[in-house]
């Protein structure tokens, strides 16, 4: 318990100095570094993005499967099972 909490105090505190060490050279180093913070802040943003789409989309896959196997488990025939989600089907078509 005690390791988990020092564990995410330590994590949060290595956010928080780099959050300080980036503004102080966004706001210290001149016309330079602004941009650079910029390309680093938009690319986060993209990866940030990109991550959470996957997230859903592993999401809807189990989703999926635990429908399948509760449809199986209940003796239900595969047409009778859940369709899959508007979103993948939008995708595949």
């Amino acid at each position: 318990m005690f390791e988990d909490l020092f564990g995410r105090f330590v994590g949060g505190a290595l956010w928080g100095l780099g959050a300080g060490v980036a503004l102080a050279l966004v706001k210290g180093g001149g016309a330079g570094v602004r941009p650079v913070a910029k390309t680093l802040v938009r690319t986060y943003v993209a990866v940030a993005d990109r991550v959470q789409e996957s997230a859903a989309e592993a999401r809807e896959t189990l989703e999926d499967v635990r429908a399948e196997v509760r449809a199986e488990r209940n003796g239900e025939t595969p047409a009778a099972a859940p369709s899959r989600s508007r979103a993948r089907r939008a995708r595949e078509s």
